[in-house]
């Protein structure tokens, strides 16, 4: 009988649960497409009015052609410019990892060596250490 009245309440509040996604589903797509309809709104009100806001600016109203393509080509130059320096500097970081393992590798090697170099001192003074059997 538990189980039955265990398995009915989780019935119920699987269907509320249900419920309430529906209302927020419902809820979400509302408010969603009001934005979206608000955004369109302002979107055609930029464009139609010529509201563009590079043109209303100061710099719109005083740059003449010359200027702005004075400054499109400095653009493109040091868009450039920036393009050599990054790959400039992957190959620098790309030297700098083979130095990095390459360093790396002799660390572990000279520590090796030093451990073998410890154990054989180990050994040479516990042999020496040890008297002769009879």
């Amino acid at each position: 009988m538990r189980e039955v009245e265990g398995a009915e309440a989780a019935r119920t509040e699987a269907k509320v649960v249900k419920q309430q996604m529906q209302h927020f589903k419902e809820e979400y797509r509302l408010r969603f497409d009001k934005l979206k309809e608000t955004l369109e709104r302002f979107r055609k009100g930029q464009t139609s009015h010529g509201l563009n806001p590079v043109l209303a600016s100061e710099f719109g109203k005083t740059a003449n052609s010359e200027t702005v393509q004075q400054q499109e080509g400095l653009i493109r130059k040091l868009t450039a410019d920036l393009q050599k320096e990054k790959e400039e500097s992957k190959r620098k970081d790309a030297a700098l990892k083979k130095y990095e393992s390459f360093y790396l590798e002799v660390k572990a090697r000279s520590a090796q060596k030093q451990r073998q170099r410890e154990a054989q001192q180990r050994q040479a003074r516990a042999g020496v250490g040890t008297p002769p059997m009879k």
